[in-house]
């Protein structure tokens, strides 16, 4: 090995200097706990709608992921329910436990009764209004204030608007249903729902309780319990198949290089592209996304390729210079770079962000291999060359018509396949980890609880918070009818329990007719004194208004604060929706046409953002192969078809095998492509470079093997996204290894293979005429 020169020690340590800064600062920003973004709107182009949208998504987020509720039915449930909260306390799992006493919205609206009207109440005469008052009157266990109340106001309204299934005996709360009393825990988490330490506790407390009460049913719902599933689904395929794929990398290269040093001189560029990726990325773009970093860091792996060569190299040629290779990486960073940097034209700022991310890790990456790789010493084992040599008779010595032709029939079927067949596919339903029964659990208690789901609702927006309101009431009819249909199975908004102020004052006015025409004559067939009206009614003289703050700071109002958005610019509310069917769902986006009112499904907005952005990756992955076509056309002329066959092939045998299985991309599927792509090129431009180096044949090879390794083998992961990933990598880096015998030339010098010597003769001399 060659001393190195002043200058190689000077740019070796310049770049040490760099890596060490931009170390510093990403620690700097994890210490002081600058957040990563998750949200995958932040991926697309932001509009004044979409801020309005996250907003509430984010208010809805607060106050439901740190929820938690325990439903338990079976004998001495009340006693078990009891035991369970005692539990959950102690295990510190939980902040706090919803208390065991009603909420009494009778209390907090008692001093408001005559400006709250039920429907029927509105609709009905004076007769009808006597006749109720007396019924109400006689009969048995039917409470009536008749001198604070004598029509049953608040009861009415309560009844009509507040009331729930939700029931309080046995001093606390239960649900009466078809299959039997359910006992009601909720409670608010001590902590975020992601955190394992919580979940762990959580989960060995319910395990702990089912286990001493195997006669009772339980169930669950809340964010924490599909993040434990998640979280444990995570760590059981790190122990098997993560571990599996660090072992076989490790065994492979091990077996090949037989050198701890060169095993850790494969993972320093990695590294090194990943620290100067996370620290310029995010000085950049002030805040990084979290699906950039899981993204980008697994495009960076490609760049294992680049010290996988040069390695090789030096290992089969050590007393070679190094000069004859650093063509060859470059082109392979800079083709790579076309593939992601054309990215950096659409409007996605989510795929900027990743091609800003993936660019910058390879050209990290490279540097590491440039200018610190060739200064390490190196000891070729025997091993290594023995191996490389074997390899080395995997070529297709000569053009064989039977193999070409079937080559070509394969290709050219999966690319025809592809073109005709190929669909997205991004129903976020694919994508949920979370096991079937967890789901079902979670849906039971929702129909027990008959509340809406947070994930669907509408958006209204007015001038003032008084319009505001109106505008609630005024889109109610439209729901109700959609609830008598059968389309809507529930919904929920503030206006039902705070009316607009106009509706309280034509309430009020409507109470004080009642109280002068009617309630003489209740009086006198209630036997009471007919003169006593006179002094009820003056209780009406005065009468507060109901505000929405009034509610929200009530015990009672606290589960309707998120339907109440705080700091926008205008006053906004949320409208929760249950169940609903396709049609009230056209007919609620109908609704949504005015343009004070959104619809949102943030399940079905989530999957179309995914089919947005996967549309975007697919159109700017499909420039990106033809510009690397055009640029190695333009390297290579006759040739170009070596470097293009296993790039090229692979993904059009990838995805010619998606189509013909009925299979639609996700956004997944395409990062998989991304990695077939970057992994496909390298080999191309490799076998075409050094067609009769072992070398490099050695270092493809293991960069196919250790990438099928560390993606193809998440192709078994039960996380739907992971497998994805893991069948496309699968599929696509065995289709590019096998392509790459094919397309391997032969230099004229190679002693092994003059048969074949003509054919790239031919091709040199036509490239050396251009």
């Amino acid at each position: 090995m060659r001393p190195a020169s002043l200058s190689a020690r000077v740019a070796a340590f310049t770049w040490a200097v760099i890596l060490l800064l931009c170390a510093l600062f990403v620690g700097h920003q994890i210490w002081h706990g600058t957040p990563l973004d998750t949200r995958i709107t932040a991926l697309l182009p932001e509009s004044h709608d979409q801020q309005i949208l996250q907003h509430a998504d984010a208010s809805l987020g607060k106050t439901y992921e740190r929820r938690l509720l325990v439903l338990v039915k079976g004998d001495d449930s009340a006693q078990a329910a009891e035991q369970l909260r005692a539990q959950l306390k102690s295990s510190g799992v939980v902040a706090s436990l919803d208390s065991k006493t009603p909420p009494r919205p009778d209390q907090t609206l008692s001093d408001y009764r005559y400006r709250l009207l039920s429907a029927e109440l509105q609709q009905a005469d004076g007769d009808s209004w006597r006749k109720q008052a007396l019924a109400r009157l006689f009969t048995p266990g039917m409470e009536t204030d008749l001198l604070r109340d004598p029509f049953g106001l608040l009861d009415q309204w309560l009844n009509e608007r507040l009331s729930g299934p939700v029931s309080w005996l046995d001093g606390g709360p239960s649900i009466d249903s078809a299959e039997g009393r359910w006992r009601v825990i909720s409670a608010t988490l001590d902590g975020d729902p992601y955190q394992l330490a919580l979940q762990t506790r959580l989960t060995e407390t319910l395990d702990a309780f089912k286990a001493a009460h195997p006669q009772l049913t339980v169930l669950r719902a809340g964010v924490v319990f599909h993040a434990a599933a998640g979280a444990q689904q995570a760590r059981s395929e790190i122990s098997t198949i993560g571990l599996g794929s660090l072992l076989g990398i490790i065994v492979l290269l091990a077996l090949v290089f037989r050198r701890v040093s060169v095993l850790v001189s494969l993972l320093l560029p990695v590294f090194s592209g990943l620290v100067l990726a996370t620290a310029v990325s995010w000085a950049l773009f002030e805040s990084l996304n979290l699906i950039t970093l899981a993204f980008g860091a697994s495009l960076i792996g490609i760049s294992v390729d680049y010290a996988l060569h040069l390695q090789c190299y030096r290992q089969l040629h050590p007393q070679r210079s190094l000069s004859q290779l650093w063509p060859s990486l470059f082109l392979g960073l800079l083709t790579s770079l076309c593939a992601y940097l054309v990215q950096l034209a659409t409007p996605m700022p989510g795929l900027r962000q990743m091609a800003t991310f993936t660019a910058l890790g390879l050209i990290g990456a490279w540097l590491t291999v440039r200018l610190w790789l060739p200064l390490l010493s190196i000891h070729p084992h025997p091993a290594t060359s023995r191996i490389a040599e074997r390899l080395n008779r995997w070529r297709l010595t000569r053009p064989r018509l039977p193999i070409v032709l079937a080559a070509s029939l394969v290709l050219s079927t999966a690319t025809l396949v592809a073109m005709i067949s190929t669909t997205l596919s991004h129903d976020l339903r694919q994508l949920n980890p979370s096991p079937s029964g967890l789901i079902t659990e979670q849906q039971h208690v929702q129909r027990l609880m008959q509340r809406p789901a947070s994930f669907r609702y509408l958006v209204v927006r007015a001038d003032t918070g008084e319009a505001l309101l109106q505008r609630l009431e005024d889109i109610d009819p439209s729901l109700a009818s959609l609830a008598r249909d059968g389309h809507l199975d529930s919904w929920q908004h503030i206006a039902q329990a705070v009316p607009s102020q106009a509706t309280q004052q034509r309430n009020l006015t409507l109470v004080r007719q009642r109280y002068q025409d009617v309630l003489p004559e209740l009086l006198t067939q209630a036997g009471l004194d007919p003169s006593l009206s006179e002094r009820l009614s003056q209780r009406l003289d005065d009468v507060p208004e109901l505000t929405v703050s009034d509610w929200l700071s009530s015990r009672a109002g606290e589960g309707s604060r998120s339907l109440w958005l705080e700091d926008t610019d205008t006053p906004t509310a949320l409208v929760l929706l249950g169940d609903i069917d396709t049609r009230g769902v056209a007919e609620l986006q109908e609704l949504a046409e005015a343009p004070d009112i959104l619809y949102r499904d943030r399940v079905s907005a989530l999957s179309n953002q995914l089919t947005i952005l996967s549309k975007e990756i697919s159109q700017w992955l499909l420039l990106a192969v033809v510009v690397v076509i055009a640029g190695l056309s333009w390297r290579y002329r006759q040739r170009a078809w070596r470097a293009l066959l296993p790039p090229v092939g692979a993904v059009a045998v990838t995805l010619g095998l998606f189509a013909a299985t009925h299979t639609g991309l996700t956004l997944f599927h395409l990062l998989g492509l991304l990695l077939v792509l970057g992994i496909g090129l390298d080999a191309g431009i490799f076998s075409t470079e050094h067609p009769a180096d072992g070398s490099a044949w050695l270092a493809i090879t293991l960069s196919c093997a250790s990438s099928l390794l560390a993606f193809g083998l998440l192709a078994f992961s039960a996380t739907p996204a992971l497998h994805f990933l893991g069948t496309t990598c699968l599929i696509g880096l065995v289709a590019t290894w096998c392509l790459v015998p094919l397309a391997r030339g032969v230099q004229p010098h190679d002693p092994q293979h003059l048969g074949s010597q003509a054919i790239d003769s031919s091709e040199t001399r036509s490239d050396e005429t251009h």
